[in-house]
């Protein structure tokens, strides 16, 4: 079940954030499950829109929390200072 649960995050955060680039990567980095509702923690290296020419990554953190039937209910971007910004 963890491995569906790794999977399901990872194909879901590819479509919400448009990982298109080879480089962009999602690591799963912890799941938890809490009364039937996954908690997965990924990390994203994602590419720095800012600097257009050049390709500068940077890694962003997320959480995504899934329903029983591992359908996603919501995910955040934790901040660096530890703050959650829900998408």
């Amino acid at each position: 079940m963890m491995n569906a649960v790794r999977e399901k995050v990872k194909q879901f955060l590819k479509e919400a954030l448009g990982a298109k680039e080879v480089r962009e990567e999602i690591r799963v980095i912890g799941i938890d499950n809490a009364n039937g509702i996954w908690t997965a923690e990924a990390e994203v290296l994602e590419r720095n829109l800012s600097l257009p020419q050049y390709q500068v990554f940077e890694k962003k953190r997320y959480i995504v929390k899934l329903t029983a039937d591992l359908e996603v209910s919501s995910y955040k971007q934790v901040k660096k200072n530890g703050d959650r910004e829900e998408e």
